[in-house]
């Protein structure tokens, strides 16, 4: 079974491969045709997803899986929101802590286990997952946590990559990738609901964000020398690239983003 501390290990030790292939912020683009910049994407995901929420503005935000803290950073400086990030890595949270002092904004970031995290009770207007919850051990307890912390109205974002355990093909990207298990949409969207939320979108937007791994891809071929000086740990996951891209373009892993409220 996957531990918190493996996980943690894995991103303490990837930090600079992790910002080499997928910057300050640690989660896919959204790319639109003939769109090769990363950068670009991975804003535009964010402003997609705010845009599935009621209005942004001044809301308290608990980013769950914070990373370096880019989406927080971009909640605080587009939207106003006063956000908390939560992350098990302590290299993110000073890398993140970091970024928000060089960029004049106040964010606090918390190094936590979300399962073993205490949710404030009715606190938070949204709560931010982004590829993250694919870690979490209890995943229909936490979105428990998530319907107690939430105020009433209260929303949340999540995206993920999901898919069913029963394939091969998915199986390996949990293995690889210290997934203790992933899911389906699906499933996402009953636990989500038998906590108490309404789901108000789920949507498969796997074809617009799969050329962020053929990117990774890239990257790691225009340097093959470079890539076999790297730590096994680096090595593993440049390994990995090719596995999780099969298993998008086989249709059996997805990427899916829900909304709900309380």
């Amino acid at each position: 079974m996957v531990t918190p501390a493996e996980i943690r290990e894995h991103y303490d030790s990837l930090a600079f491969v992790y910002r080499t292939f997928w910057g300050d912020h640690l989660h896919h683009g959204l790319f639109e045709i003939g769109d090769g910049i990363p950068a670009g994407a991975q804003t535009r995901l964010l402003q997609y997803c705010v845009g599935l929420m009621d209005d942004c503005g001044g809301l308290r935000v608990l980013d769950v899986g914070c990373g370096y803290g880019g989406t927080m950073l971009y909640l605080a400086q587009n939207h106003g929101c006063q956000c908390m990030g939560v992350t098990l890595s302590p290299k993110q949270a000073r890398i993140a802590r970091d970024l928000a002092e060089k960029a004049g904004v106040r964010v606090d970031v918390l190094v936590a286990d979300a399962g073993q995290f205490v949710f404030p009770e009715a606190h938070f207007d949204l709560i931010w997952i982004m590829e993250s919850s694919e870690h979490f051990q209890d995943k229909r307890r936490f979105f428990e946590d998530v319907a107690h912390t939430l105020r009433p109205g209260g929303q949340l974002l999540l995206a993920a990559w999901t898919g069913s355990m029963e394939s091969a093909r998915v199986r390996e990207v949990a293995r690889r990738f210290l997934c203790p298990e992933l899911w389906s949409g699906e499933q996402y969207r009953s636990a989500i609901e038998s906590s108490g939320m309404q789901v108000d979108h789920s949507e498969d937007l796997t074809s617009q964000v799969t050329h962020t791994w053929e990117v990774c891809q890239q990257r790691a071929l225009a340097v093959p020398l470079a890539v076999k000086l790297l730590p096994r740990a680096a090595r593993e996951f440049v390994e990995g690239i090719p596995v999780i891209l099969e298993a998008y373009r086989s249709g059996e892993l997805s990427y899916t983003v829900v909304t709900a409220r309380k």
